[in-house]
């Protein structure tokens, strides 16, 4: 089975809301985040990503690790996804669009959060840490 290496964002509104996007071609809503290029740090591939994918600006310093899980990955057939996953809480509401190979952004609630086709990355790790009020 091949392994996919990616670092992802937990964005949390100050309402406590969580981010999540979707790619072209997938069902499936996950963390905003994506693999690293040759040489970046965990930490500098997230900040590329975001800034690729959402247009969204994160200093080092808001980067706080979560840890690292490893899961199915929804859209690749016998892969697993290894996610190194850190919180980024926003002071102020913000909403943001969708590039590059996004075609979805959403906040989910607690009360809707089931509603949403999710991936394991997401269900497995980040979802039961937010509703348990660990974020």
């Amino acid at each position: 089975m091949d392994t996919i290496v990616i670092c992802s964002a937990a964005i949390l509104s100050p309402d406590g809301n969580l981010l999540m996007v979707r790619k072209k071609d997938s069902a499936y809503f996950q963390l905003p985040g994506g693999k690293a290029a040759p040489g970046e740090s965990q930490e500098e591939t997230l900040i590329r990503e975001l800034r690729e994918e959402l247009r969204f600006d994160v200093p080092k310093k808001d980067l706080e690790f979560l840890g690292s899980h490893t899961a199915h990955a929804v859209n690749e057939a016998n892969t697993l996804v290894a996610g190194n996953i850190y919180l980024i809480r926003l002071r102020v509401a913000q909403s943001f669009k969708a590039y590059e190979e996004l075609v979805e952004v959403v906040w989910i609630k607690p009360d809707n959060w089931p509603s949403f086709k999710l991936a394991h990355l997401a269900t497995e790790f980040v979802i039961p840490r937010w509703l348990s009020g660990k974020l």
